[in-house]
């Protein structure tokens, strides 16, 4: 489902990824199971006869520290980013900073153009988009299909549990996920980034990331679940809370279907549709989506606009001073 705010979509993507219980099959398309799966899930051993497998809460610690980590480092990044950004302005050359440069030819010379006309946040949505494209392309390396079961699926099992937090919102399998997650992706960041600021949009973006692969931990830990998980759908579900509280009065509506059939509702409207949704998927169980981590980037992403923005980035001047006391003064 795609909804559409004059030039901003949003789309409902499944973030979980069915797999085999040995790793070693994909589904075609993540979030959608095959019968062949689903028959083989009936006969999985319990968790507790699974060697490393999690043995229950306790296992969730150095997940919830990495995530404490990864967001405490994503804003702290984001405010030394902040002062070297002015640092720059300061000393006169951040045009010539942003400029891209590239050898002379008529491809070459378009792209150019193409990103000297992007603006700053689209500049930095691009890269995540090309890190997404390479990752997508990584998937269809079958030596490597392991590796990537490791450190980009998920799951409080898998042998990377913290580092996987955050290197699966960088990972799809199928290709309609990564269409539809990055097309969600550029038509929100420039709205965020207007209301937060371009640091604080990445912050964010990350901290929502490994903040909704922690709350799939929790769930999946209190179901005892071993699905593993991935995609970007749990930041950007970050990324929708703070503008539909933001902004809880635009209309929004489903992308490509409103050109056929006209309709509107508000933002307000579709963040509670979307929090019941995934209340309602959590209480019965539904695997159809990844509901936990869905509700945990939403959660996070509306908490930040109203509380998290002046308990964070208003208290962030200390450590800034800090900062310029060990870069000196700009010369």
């Amino acid at each position: 489902m795609f909804l559409i705010y004059r030039k901003m979509i949003f789309s409902g993507i499944s973030r979980n990824l069915d797999l085999k219980s040995n790793f070693s099959q994909l589904p075609f398309i993540r979030g959608f199971r095959s019968k062949k799966l689903l028959d083989n899930r009936r006969s999985l051993a319990p968790v507790e006869e699974i060697p490393g497998a999690s043995r229950g809460f306790r296992d969730l610690f150095r997940p919830f520290c990495f995530t404490i980590f990864v967001s405490g480092c994503s804003f702290t990044g984001a405010a030394i980013w902040q002062y070297e950004h002015l640092r720059a302005e300061f000393r006169q050359h951040s045009n010539k900073i942003n400029q891209f440069y590239g050898k002379a030819g008529n491809y070459r010379h378009m792209l150019n153009v193409w990103w000297n006309e992007l603006l700053p946040e689209q500049k930095v949505v691009a890269c995540i988009v090309t890190i997404n494209i390479g990752v997508f392309l990584l998937w269809r390396v079958v030596p490597l299909q392991r590796i990537m079961l490791t450190y980009f699926a998920s799951s409080p099992i898998s042998g990377a549990p913290c580092r996987s937090m955050l290197l699966s919102a960088f990972s799809h399998y199928s290709l309609f996920h990564l269409f539809a997650n990055m097309y969600v992706l550029w038509s929100f960041a420039p709205v965020v980034s207007h209301i937060l600021g371009l640091e604080q949009f990445v912050a964010t973006y990350l901290s929502a990331a490994v903040i909704s692969s922690f709350t799939s931990y929790v769930y999946k830990t209190f179901r005892r679940s071993r699905v593993p998980s991935l995609g970007a759908s749990g930041a950007i579900m970050g990324l929708i809370g703070i503008v539909c509280v933001h902004r809880p009065n635009s209309q929004l509506s489903i992308a490509f279907v409103d050109q056929i059939f006209p309709h509107s509702f508000s933002a307000d409207s579709a963040m509670k549709f979307l929090i019941l949704l995934d209340f309602t998927g959590i209480l019965l169980g539904w695997r159809f989506f990844d509901h936990a981590a869905h509700l945990g980037g939403m959660l996070f992403g509306i908490w930040y606009v109203k509380y998290g923005h002046r308990l964070i980035w208003h208290n962030r001047e200390p450590m800034m001073m800090k900062w310029h006391e060990f870069r000196g003064k700009p010369k």
